[in-house]
């Protein structure tokens, strides 16, 4: 009752508009203003208000845009000295169907929306210019160009409002709307239902909190057999009895141990998931001089790797997961840092880790070849390492953090989709994406030849202690 009665006000305020639009049109204009506010309190669109009032604007500027080309072709004579606010107005006032009455059109294809905006932009555009008394200097011109545009734009607007085509482009670019909670909720409503089934034996480091636990957690709840690592023991032991996990301890700045793990190691892996990290205080290095991050997050987890490989130890065709993070788009890689460190920022090295990580994914895809590797970053998510290691940024974001569970949403549908996963790609979401934002971060095939070298006389140091 109240939807029929929605229609029949905006239908009578329509006849308003272009009865009396041409002699109140600014009173018109605040009441169509007026009217998508209370549709907002009344109706509750289901999209949130910056979406909505980006709508607003999005289809006020379309009526200028589709006012204001017929007025400067000479097709049509709006019979006033000023522009036609009082028609635009009316686009305002469109707002208002979108939400309820047009949800029916949500799902139907692009060609059969453009008819409809067709059709009834003439038919709206006809009938109100008979009440308005408007001239034409060229009918079949003016109605032919209405026509089209009113395609365009219904079809144009009914993406924008339901699927929030453009509007998503904006708040992905934002970076902040798409690493936060908020960046999940919208993403997850494109993921597509899926019978996840995992199968075998998967290793997560760094799977005793934060998003290691959530991805363990989130495999076992498919079947799968779950080993996670950690440097606590007394942790691992804790974390693992209570969720029924295998837990070993393993430091990943000890390449000897990684060594004996391995070689220890029961089994073939189905998956890999290279997620241990942290952000050391202050500046330090493992027995073999590499600074700390850059020995357990990039070299420890590609010996790792390389070890697990060599000994027949990962399945043909396993999964083989980097977690990195979405601070490496700001940052450019230097590989003058990894022995020493004057200027040491725990932030900043870890950016430059973890693009060392994604830098590396394509010689990993090769290297490695009957393996299918990616990279991933989880976004922004509230884990017992973000809340130490960068409080002030907790503190400021802490409302809008994804939770574990969602940060490991990735990780968890890139072992087990059946869906093909582009080996050497990088994804966030669910979605390939690009390793750059910003062209100082790009990275030469120099750079990348010389990370590849000095990796390689590195890691040659790990395996032969």
């Amino acid at each position: 009752m109240a939807l029929l009665f929605k229609i029949l006000f905006l239908q009578l305020f329509w006849f308003i508009c272009v009865i009396y639009g041409p002699e109140f049109q600014n009173l018109i204009f605040l009441g169509s203003i007026f009217i998508v506010i209370a549709n907002w309190f009344l109706f509750k669109p289901n999209l949130t208000k910056s979406h909505y009032i980006f709508f607003i604007v999005f289809s006020f500027a379309s009526a200028l845009f589709i006012d204001w080309v017929p007025l400067k072709l000479n097709l049509v004579d709006y019979n006033q000295d000023s522009f036609p606010l009082w028609l635009s107005s009316m686009y305002i006032l469109f707002v208002a169907y979108y939400g309820d009455i047009f949800n029916k059109f949500s799902k139907w294809k692009s060609h059969f929306l453009f008819a409809i905006g067709f059709v009834g932009g003439c038919a709206a555009y006809y009938s109100g210019g008979k009440l308005a008394g408007l001239s034409y200097y060229s009918k079949t011109e003016y109605f032919g160009y209405i026509g089209l545009c009113w395609g365009t734009f219904f079809w144009v607007s009914m993406r924008i409002f339901y699927d929030g085509f453009i509007w998503n482009k904006i708040l992905d670019a934002s970076i902040v709307y798409s690493f936060d909670k908020t960046g999940f909720d919208r993403h997850k409503k494109t993921f597509q239902n899926e019978a996840l089934e995992a199968q075998g034996k998967y290793l997560i480091t760094g799977g005793t909190s934060g998003i290691g636990l959530a991805c363990a957690l989130g495999l076992k709840k498919y079947g799968a057999e779950v080993f996670v690592t950690g440097r606590n023991k007394q942790k691992g032991d804790e974390v693992s009895s209570a969720n029924n996990l295998l837990f070993f301890q393993l430091d990943m700045e000890d390449w000897d141990h990684i060594n004996y793990f391995v070689k220890s190691f029961e089994g073939e892996l189905k998956g890999l998931v290279l997620n241990a990290g942290g952000m050391p205080e202050n500046f330090q290095t493992n027995k073999y001089g590499v600074e700390s991050q850059m020995a357990s997050q990039f070299f420890g987890h590609y010996l790792l790797l390389k070890e697990f490989h060599q000994q027949g130890k990962l399945a043909k065709g396993a999964r083989v997961v980097w977690v990195s993070s979405g601070g490496m788009y700001l940052k450019n890689l230097d590989l003058n840092v990894i022995f020493l460190n004057d200027k040491y920022d725990k932030v900043a090295t870890y950016a430059n880790v973890k693009r060392m990580q994604v830098t590396y994914l394509k010689d990993l895809k090769h290297e490695f070849s009957d393996l299918d590797i990616v990279g991933m970053h989880p976004g922004w998510v509230d884990t017992p390492g973000l809340r130490e290691a960068i409080t002030d940024f907790f503190e400021k974001m802490k409302n809008v953090l994804r939770s574990p569970h969602e940060g490991a949403d990735t990780i968890v549908w890139l072992l087990l989709t059946k869906k093909y996963i582009r080996s050497g790609g990088f994804y966030f979401d669910r979605k390939l994406v690009s390793t750059h934002y910003f062209p100082h971060t790009l990275v030469s095939e120099f750079k990348r030849k010389k990370l590849r070298v000095k990796t390689k006389e590195i890691i040659s140091q790990g395996e032969n202690s």
